[in-house]
């Protein structure tokens, strides 16, 4: 037993601790090669999946279109997934700059993004959310990697702005700021252990079909599909975006149950990310992603083990009560949820065990529930564009029309 506890002790100091700090080692050692090539003129297709956007499509529209980017090498590509607001009235708006799909029944992002990346016409397609508003250099940014033969997927910097409300919204925030510096250590070995689906692009011949059965993070399945065909998936920082956290505890936290029970339906697809022949990929997916991903069932096991082995030694009752005064502040961070800005040595325990409830949470979902590939908004405060706007938008509509099967389409040449 106290084998058992010490080792489920290290896999958690490893994962939270241990795995960043070897990073720089690593690439210190292995960071991977950059070919020095010429730059290539690329085409590009920016792909979005939208359900009842209307509060954020114009303003990401324009935000498109203030992209420094020639547009005789950019399509735009809006997918509405049964959108029953004014999100399809919007978009048609602005013709001829934009393509719209417009589906009459929902199916899912992922479904979505299965419709619409054979359609688009670039070598490169960029994956963009709705809510996430994008620096006007931002693309310019991403697509530089490419560049590089070996570079397969490039992740931009995506910024959570807290909206205020929420405490959970502030943790995530915090925890987002780490989890951008993780992702730039990966970048540089050439292993970065899923895209954030704000932004980031792929070579348009290494995406493969998402799964629509079940719920799914397509962000993460897409780059992980791209590491296991052998190419690097990178990180650009300067390729940022930004939007804003969610409204309040309540949507954040069954947001994050929404993303664990979506990674732990997949959970074996992802097993080829161990391949020993690939060892970066391995230590990076087992390290960063697998064992977070089973840190609550380990966190439930030391508090069992704890309380056993509490005869053994003195030791385990000090243990004990620090794991005790941990969950304490968390519990107090939950309590004083309005105000733990007050109190933000709060925030570490609370959404850490937020975090880790709603992966529980999660799991058992996934092993005990059927579901569907749709999903459901989390409302986040207003979003506004990273730079003005210059754009208005013009007078003339387009019709919409749809089938339930097919998407039909008002497309537009650039």
């Amino acid at each position: 037993m106290e084998y058992a506890f010490w080792i489920g002790a290290a896999l958690l100091l490893h994962t939270y601790a241990l795995y960043p700090l070897s990073l720089p080692l690593l690439q210190g050692i292995f960071g991977r090669r950059r070919h020095n090539a010429a730059p290539i003129r690329h085409r590009v297709s920016l792909i979005l999946a939208a359900y009842n956007e209307e509060k954020v499509i114009e303003e990401k529209i324009r935000n498109c279109f203030d992209l420094e980017f020639p547009r005789e090498d950019l399509e735009i590509l809006i997918g509405s997934d049964g959108s029953t607001d004014r999100t399809e009235a919007i978009v048609s708006q602005y013709a001829p700059a934009i393509k719209l799909f417009s589906f009459s029944e929902r199916s899912g992002k992922s479904a979505i993004l299965n419709e619409l990346v054979p359609r688009a016409q670039g070598d490169i397609v960029v994956f963009c959310d709705a809510n996430t508003m994008l620096l006007p250099n931002a693309l310019q940014k991403l697509l530089a990697p490419f560049d590089d033969p070996d570079v397969g997927c490039v992740c931009g910097r995506l910024i959570l702005h807290d909206s205020g409300n929420s405490a959970l919204g502030i943790g995530e925030s915090i925890y987002w700021n780490l989890e951008s510096e993780i992702k730039k250590l990966e970048g540089r070995l050439g292993i970065v252990i899923g895209a954030n689906g704000g932004i980031y692009a792929i070579r348009k011949e290494l995406y493969a079909a998402i799964p629509t059965d079940r719920k799914v993070m397509d962000d993460f399945f897409t780059t992980t599909r791209v590491l296991i065909a052998g190419k690097d998936a990178v990180y650009e920082p300067q390729a940022i975006g930004s939007e804003e956290t969610s409204l309040d505890s309540y949507g954040e936290f069954h947001r994050k149950i929404r993303i664990s029970r979506a990674n732990f339906n997949l959970l074996p697809r992802y097993i080829p990310l161990l391949n020993p022949l690939r060892p970066f990929v391995a230590y990076g997916f087992f390290s960063h992603k697998f064992l977070r991903w089973i840190a609550p069932l380990i966190l439930l096991f030391l508090i069992a083990a704890n309380i056993a082995l509490v005869p053994v030694s003195p030791w385990y009752v000090g243990l004990l009560g620090l794991q005790g005064f941990f969950y304490a502040c968390a519990a107090l961070g939950y309590l004083g949820n309005g105000r733990t800005r007050k109190y933000k040595f709060l925030l570490i325990p609370f959404y850490f065990v937020s975090m880790n409830a709603a992966l529980l949470v999660g799991l058992f979902k996934s092993l005990t529930s059927k579901d569907t590939g749709t999903w459901n908004r989390v409302e986040r405060a207003p979003v506004s564009a990273p730079a003005p706007s210059r754009i208005r938008p013009p007078n003339s509509s387009a019709s919409i029309s749809s089938s339930r099967s097919h998407a039909q389409t008002t497309e537009y040449p650039n």
